[in-house]
């Protein structure tokens, strides 16, 4: 029988943003980078002493110089691996340094950012029967309690309709990003929606002290950012995330029905609702987008609130858009709106980094080595 293997690949520029969703920004790997070369130039000097040509020349490269070593390395060598075991004069040393996995294999694909990035799935197969593809048993393990609970991100939306649009457009538009987010389920669990809602629930999972990371999203209309105004005297931590949907340009200009009637106005923080993210495709009715209609006045964020009459119908007119079996790449560019609000969801986080504790195996070693210990390594 013939040997079989199991494997996932993915291009090192989808990996390197899947890293950055989780913190692991470019400043922070830079900052990772920097400590352990301060750390392995002190060490080796203290043993070593000076003179030693390489360790000199580790000590006063610029992370994007030593980018260029590991990329002229590779060309060299033909491969490349995680693991980046050198001897300890070369400067390539650095590589096997940080204790985080993620942070060398951040470092790989930002030097080889054409490269290929291949992940040994023979682990999920402890059946030799087994017919499924690791994506496939990775999405009927996706329901399953997570063993990580640290690891998705929570997204907090006013109601089952932001949530349903907003993680169908996430599986369509980047479906390597999708399983990085976790939505709450509206019509499982009969949970009422509303944007006073969404305050209080932000409030209590934060209060729970849910260790997942939370990103709640208000509209951008003026019942969202009262409630969002609501949260401004709660002292949140940094796993925790307030955004209102982001203002676009097509909302700079959009139709309106008032008193006064049909008026063109900027409707960005007092009518835009998850709807103008749909595309102008989705908000037509014949030739002209759906006007937003003010409805009432918001005496605490003194401007009025307004929504386009058929939401539903623009909804669903989306979804059956993105389901057409168009690639994601064509999809964003159909779909600018959301694909600015997806990116805007994406960088929630990015300034909020892994912890650097132990980003050196030296530094969870017994600090009391000595030199004869050193020097046999």
């Amino acid at each position: 029988m013939a040997q079989q293997f199991y494997f996932l690949t993915a291009p090192a520029a989808v990996v390197r943003k899947r890293l950055l969703i989780q913190g692991y920004s470019y400043l922070y790997v830079q900052d990772v980078w920097e400590q352990l070369r301060e750390a392995h130039v002190g060490r080796w000097r203290k043993f070593r002493g000076k003179g030693d040509k390489q360790l000199e020349l580790t000590a006063t490269l610029s992370y994007q110089d030593w980018l260029a070593l590991i990329r002229q390395h590779e060309k060299d060598s033909h491969f490349a691996s995680v693991d980046g075991s050198s001897h300890w004069q070369s400067p390539l040393a650095l590589l096997s340094q940080p204790r985080d996995i993620l942070v060398r294999l951040a470092i790989l694909c930002e030097a080889l950012e054409s490269a290929q990035v291949w992940l040994d799935c023979g682990f999920l197969y402890k059946d030799a029967l087994e017919t499924r593809t690791p994506h496939a048993i990775a999405q009927a393990e996706a329901g399953a309690p997570d063993e990580d609970p640290t690891g998705k991100i929570i997204v907090l939306t006013e109601g089952k309709s932001d949530s349903r649009i907003i993680s169908r457009a996430l599986r369509a538009l980047y479906p390597e990003f999708a399983d990085a987010y976790q939505f709450i389920d509206f019509e499982g669990f009969r949970i009422e929606g509303g944007a006073s809602v969404l305050a209080r629930m932000v409030k209590i999972l934060a209060g729970a002290r849910v260790q997942n990371r939370l990103l709640a999203i208000f509209d951008n209309d003026a019942a969202g950012m009262e409630a969002k105004a609501s949260l401004g005297g709660v002292r949140f931590g940094p796993a925790v995330r307030l955004m209102a949907l982001p203002d676009t340009p097509l909302a700079t200009r959009y139709p309106t029905i008032g008193p006064d009637g049909l008026k063109t106005m900027n409707i960005n923080g007092s009518g835009v609702g998850i709807e103008l993210f749909l595309g102008r495709s989705s908000l037509r009715r014949g030739r002209t987008l759906q006007p937003v209609r003010w409805t009432q006045w918001n005496e605490k964020v003194q401007r009025y609130h307004g929504a386009i009459d058929d939401k539903s119908g623009a909804a669903e007119a989306f979804l059956t858009g993105i389901a057409d079996g168009r690639r994601p790449a064509r999809l964003r560019r159909a779909y600018p709106e959301m694909t600015m609000l997806l990116e805007s969801i994406f960088g929630a986080f990015e300034d909020y980094p892994p912890s650097m504790a132990a980003i050196d195996d030296w530094q969870i070693r017994d600090k009391g080595a000595d030199s004869e210990t050193l020097e046999n390594l």
